[in-house]
């Protein structure tokens, strides 16, 4: 009886560990980043049809010291979600999104751009896409500092923010 019963809360034993890590790397992850939710979704428009639905939806990130030039560095990679919403003939699903600082040295802060391609052949309707990290630099030894990200909606006539 006590095997079988011991069987019975391994799982849930492990269960609780798992959960116990995840809250505590919550507390201590470097980079924190907030997706802003006015600018987390674009619908891209084309030929009088909405085209594909991109939207970021989390982010993979780390903070290290950059010996090279003496600088706290936090690289930032957003993933995003890619829907295609009508049966057309285009593949190449181009975007831009930015990563955004309040907080560091003065010739760092403010917003940068990147820029994306994704393929998604025709009969593909949902894609996930990581690029590769953007890296900014960070206030000097404090690892608890905002960053936000978001995606650009460039042409008001080919991309629209979804709210």
């Amino acid at each position: 009886m006590k095997a079988k019963l011991s069987l019975l809360l391994l799982p849930l034993l492990a269960g609780c560990v798992e959960y116990m890590e995840e809250v505590e790397s919550d507390f201590t992850a470097c980079p924190k980043v907030e997706i802003r939710q006015e600018d987390k979704a674009i619908v891209q428009k084309g030929g009088g049809y909405d085209l594909f639905k991109i939207e970021m939806v989390g982010y993979n990130g780390h903070c290290y010291f950059d010996e090279r030039v003496q600088k706290d560095k936090a690289v930032v990679a957003p993933k995003f979600k890619i829907t295609r919403l009508s049966n057309t003939n285009v593949e190449d699903v181009h975007f831009s999104y930015y990563l955004e600082t309040y907080e560091g040295p003065t010739r760092f802060l403010g917003k940068k751009t990147y820029f994306a391609l994704v393929r998604m052949p025709k009969g593909s309707f949902e894609s996930y896409y990581t690029p590769d990290g953007g890296e900014l630099s960070v206030p000097a030894g404090k690892y608890d500092f905002e960053m936000f990200a978001g995606l650009n909606a460039t042409l008001q006539d080919s991309e629209y923010k979804v709210k």
